[in-house]
């Protein structure tokens, strides 16, 4: 084009930054042109009126402008018809060829990118492969405790539900679950036997403790309920006799009444099957005087005539601390003529208790299966087997729980007294066991 010669860097300053009049035109241009503003560049066309100069896209010479291109000739090509497969091809093939080569770069960035991640998440991390190997194995262990555990609870013995008649007492709290513990020497609970051990356990979740009370069975009380036959019965005789009358449910009221104190349910045990679970768990730890060792030799005559032994099997001949089997820690329990006579064997039942929780606390998983086996078993209540599941569980969740022994009636809060008939009993002052009750499990 004269008056311009892309080489003459001088005359570019001049036009403005603008390099091809073949390409931009304005309106503007013949009038600057003609006020010399552009005296080197020769008058074009207005912009519209202009020829119609192919347009070249960058990196395609030669191509038509999109929409103007012709159907032969020189740079043309014949035109397919819209519809047609090859045409939807090639029409996709061209504009792949119009994209930046920066943006193509961008796209399959994004593509390897991706594939990476695909690639990436089939080979997960080592640390995280255990992670959830070892969360598997704690569900499937998790699970196989709980169906062992229902199991378990399925073998205590199941009797149903008495009539209650005093469930009114003033003493209870929803952070409290009071179990009533009966022993009796008697090889089944149908005898209704006089009972020998009266532990009530209060779990207490808010104080964290487990309070063991034993209640006395020369305590004159009034027995008031219904009999195993159904009868009213108000009368005043041996705490131990109310099981005789009714059954555990009159036993329970009897606590209940006497003492203002909510009973929830009961769990009843023979002191033979004593004698399996304390083996069940490897014998306890108990430090005993000669002269215990020596009174355990009266009872233990007792219980190995009952259960088939050799006269004199398991007597101590001295004291000390001593791992006792089962038959010589249900000796231990029932001594009665050494010491204080019944004041201290109840203590040495709930040392026994305390010993079993201890030891089962300590020794483990397995120990506690046997412990678990053993004693259920062992048992029979009141409870359905989904209470006692449950119940389980607030036990396992109890174990570290601090144990408190009480006694009712404590030192300050009986006498010696005599009935009618002549039976040497405890009389009791139940204000101040009220109070004890209250302040050892409530407080």
């Amino acid at each position: 084009m004269s008056g311009f010669d892309g080489n003459n860097n001088n005359e570019s300053e001049n036009l403005g930054g603008v390099y091809d009049f073949g390409d931009y035109y304005d309106e503007g241009y013949e009038q600057d042109y003609q006020n010399g503003q552009y005296p080197q560049q020769p008058y074009q066309q207005p912009y519209g009126q202009q020829e119609q100069y192919p347009q070249q896209p960058y990196g395609q010479p030669g191509a038509q402008p999109y929409g103007q291109r012709k159907s032969g000739g020189s740079g043309g090509r014949p035109q397919r018809p819209s519809g047609s497969k090859k045409s939807k091809k090639k029409s996709k093939k061209s504009r792949n060829d119009y994209r930046s080569p920066y943006e193509y770069n961008e796209r399959a960035a994004k593509k390897q990118k991706k594939s990476k991640k695909a690639y990436s998440g089939k080979k997960s991390h080592p640390v995280r492969t255990a992670i959830k190997v070892i969360l598997i194995i704690i569900i499937i262990l998790f699970l196989l405790a709980n169906l062992l555990l229902w199991h378990y609870c399925g073998l205590v013995e199941n009797v149903e539900r008495g009539e209650r008649t005093v469930t009114n007492a003033s003493m209870h709290s929803p952070h409290v679950r009071n179990i009533l513990l009966i022993g009796s020497d008697t090889r089944s609970a149908d005898e209704h036997g006089r009972t020998d051990s009266m532990i009530l356990l209060s779990i207490n979740s808010e104080t964290k403790e487990i309070v063991m009370t034993s209640f006395m069975r020369d305590m004159y009380v009034n027995i008031r309920g219904l009999t195993t036959d159904g009868e009213g019965i108000d009368t005043w005789g041996k705490m131990n006799a109310a099981y005789v009358y009714g059954g555990a449910e009159l036993l329970m009221d009897t606590i209940e009444y006497n003492f203002d104190i909510q009973v929830d349910d009961y769990v009843y045990i023979d002191f033979y099957s004593f004698v399996d679970i304390v083996d069940a768990i490897g014998g306890i730890t108990v430090k005993i005087t000669d002269e215990e060792a020596e009174g355990m030799k009266a009872p233990m005559a007792e219980q190995n005539k009952i259960m088939n032994k050799e006269k004199g099997s398991d007597y101590l001949t001295h004291g000390g601390k001593l791992n006792l089997n089962g038959n010589q820690a249900l000796a231990y329990a029932r001594l009665r003529y050494v010491g204080n006579a019944d004041f201290e064997r109840t203590s040495r039942q709930r040392e026994v208790i305390s010993k079993i929780i201890e030891k089962v606390k300590s020794g483990g998983p397995l120990m506690m299966l046997d412990f678990a086996g053993t004693a259920a078993e062992s048992l029979r209540s009141n409870m359905s087997q989904w209470e006692l599941f449950t119940l389980s569980y607030k036990v396992l969740f109890s174990m570290k729980y601090k144990i408190v022994s009480v006694r009712i009636p404590d030192d300050d809060s009986f006498y010696y007294d005599t009935t009618n008939d002549g039976q040497s009993v405890l009389g009791v002052d139940f204000d101040k066991c009220r109070e004890l009750l209250e302040k050892k499990i409530y407080d």
